[in-house]
């Protein structure tokens, strides 16, 4: 799928798209530097594309990314899609006008010269790797945001190597998912698996398309030369909250094997139970309650079994090679705490040590 040359000696390009969701004021806050920094790419500006989908943004916003970006593909949609529906609707565009490469980039990012050239390189000269993340550093600094993430086994994502100090990797330094802040994925891994989960709206959705497509025979890796700077922060309003757990829950309900389930259940019934009386301490009950309605409602349940037997057509990974190797501790600064370094990662840990090796399926 690489670059290739045609009858005049005129050497060809892969074709990329690259999709940026705007969203509520982002344009405002984000798209000016975000799009001058593609438009400084060393790729050459005719073999890439840049779609912008306007999902619920405000009337001003709208205006305002047209304004900024008049090169881009806009698609206007008065709903709020979601991360995922918003990036579906531009994808099922990309695919059906034949783009080889599909890139996710958050609009809170900034990316180097070589950013998607580097990334496009990577993805030509690793056949065997079909999800490629960029390097994301903190915005402003020299620290690591993503360097690819993991999975911890009550399906929890971070990032790997938050916080620390930026030095060179591997090329194409694997990890159990990458970030959707700036993805590359190649069209065959769409075509056979299917895009985002519209219904996750937000939150997970990278995590259960990339544990999706490992299973279905796919790899992921991070391109250490390829370079995104993200204005990371880490919100924590309830909607957040209930949509990080809710798809959680709903990831290793639909991708893991009924046996890994039943290994894990009763350290998924009591962390659960643990995590309600924190949220009650702290006044937020309602987000419980909202999860607990929704897991309590048939609808979820067929949809859940619907998701399954699809992966049971995809699946082509045993559990032991993907799920047998997830952290059994939650790593990741931004959450740490004296309870949960002190106690409840020693006994996650315990407990994973104990029971993974009877995955064997």
């Amino acid at each position: 799928m690489g670059a290739e040359t045609n009858g005049n000696g005129v050497v060809m390009r892969p074709r990329a798209a690259v999709i940026l969701v705007n969203h509520g004021d982002y344009a405002q806050r984000y798209l000016a530097e975000c799009y001058a920094s593609l438009c400084a790419q060393t790729y050459p500006q005719e073999y890439f594309a840049v779609f912008i989908i306007n999902n619920e943004a405000t009337e001003a916003g709208t205006q305002l990314a047209a304004h900024i970006a008049p090169t881009a593909r806009f698609f206007d949609d008065a709903r709020n899609l979601g991360w995922s529906g918003g990036n579906n609707r531009a994808l099922k565009v990309a695919l059906a006008e034949g783009f080889e490469y599909l890139v996710l980039l958050n609009m809170d990012t900034v990316v180097d010269p070589y950013w998607l050239e580097t990334l496009v390189k990577a993805a030509d000269d690793c056949p065997d790797l079909h999800i490629l993340q960029s390097k994301i550093l903190l915005h402003g600094t020299t620290r690591i945001n993503s360097l690819g993430n993991r999975i911890q086994f009550l399906g929890y994502g971070y990032c790997d190597n938050y916080g620390q100090e930026n030095s060179p990797v591997p090329t194409a330094l694997p990890g159990d998912y990458v970030s959707g802040a700036a993805m590359l994925v190649k069209r065959q891994v769409f075509e056979h698996i299917g895009l985002f989960r519209d219904e996750y709206f937000m939150y997970h959705d990278d995590l259960e398309f990339c544990w999706r497509a490992r299973l279905a025979g796919y790899n992921v890796g991070v391109v250490d030369a390829s370079i995104c700077h993200h204005k990371y922060t880490f919100p924590k309003p309830l909607d957040m909250l209930f949509y990080l757990d809710r798809n959680r829950l709903m990831t290793i309900f639909t991708l893991e094997k009924l046996r890994t389930l039943v290994l894990i259940l009763p350290c998924l019934v009591f962390s659960e139970a643990v995590m309600s009386i924190f949220f009650l301490a702290k006044g937020w009950g309602q987000v419980r309650v909202r999860l607990w309605r929704h897991f309590l409602a048939p609808d979820t349940w067929r949809l859940i079994r619907a998701r399954r037997k699809e992966i049971g057509h995809l699946r082509a990974r045993k559990d032991k090679e993907i799920v047998g190797k997830f952290e059994g501790r939650i790593l990741f600064s931004e959450i740490d705490n004296p309870v949960l370094r002190y106690l409840g990662n020693p006994l996650l840990w315990l407990y994973w040590t104990a029971i993974r090796m009877f995955i064997v399926w």
